[in-house]
């Protein structure tokens, strides 16, 4: 049978230890057994009228879930670092609950598709094709003018219900001449 200062113990251990400490199967249905004997002993003070039993059960009930609550973060976090590793030995398992190791299992899995995906995608990009420069003859093209972009430019409607955009630094493009006029005032971008 477990007792309140074991759960204090869990904590301690847990939280000066490095590693994962043991905290098996049987190690929580104790912990389960210890809660439901409290919760019966509770009810049974509550119909006694043992108001000074009820107050010290309920807190010790308190107590425990708000211990048992930092047990489990500090083993989360170090499971979180466990799932990074290439491989858990079984030495390392046998210190986990089923339910930790099903949690291990699944973030190990994920981190490894996720860093896969991501180095793919950064693997897999196309060659970059490159910006089509605007020649001199094109540039009076009646009312429009053709600018260098200074700074990124989100999609935007002008007042002729015409939409401009998104525009990216440093690309080279050709805008109506009141539109370009307004983006060269705000520093956006300057003649071409």
């Amino acid at each position: 049978m477990i007792t309140y200062s074991e759960f204090i113990r869990i904590l301690r251990d847990e939280s000066n230890s490095r590693s994962l400490t043991s905290l098996t199967d049987s190690k929580i249905v104790d912990m389960i057994e210890y809660m439901s004997l409290t919760k019966r002993s509770l009810e049974e003070a509550k119909k006694a009228g043992d108001s000074e039993r009820v107050a010290d059960l309920s807190r010790q009930i308190d107590n425990v879930l708000s211990t048992i609550d930092k047990i489990v973060d500090i083993r989360l976090k170090k499971i979180y670092q466990l799932s990074l590793l290439k491989s858990v030995d079984q030495v390392t398992k046998d210190l986990l609950s089923s339910k930790e190791i099903v949690i291990l299992d699944k973030l190990t899995s994920i981190i490894s598709e996720y860093k896969s995906s991501f180095i793919r995608q950064i693997k897999d990009a196309e060659p970059a094709k490159e910006e089509k420069k605007v020649l001199e003859s094109e540039k009076s093209d009646g009312d429009k003018v053709v600018i260098k972009i200074m700074s990124d430019i989100p999609q935007f409607i002008w007042k002729n219900n015409k939409t401009y955009g998104p525009f990216s630094f440093p690309n080279v493009v050709e805008v109506e001449k009141e539109v370009a006029d307004i983006l060269i005032k705000s520093g956006k971008a300057v003649l071409a």
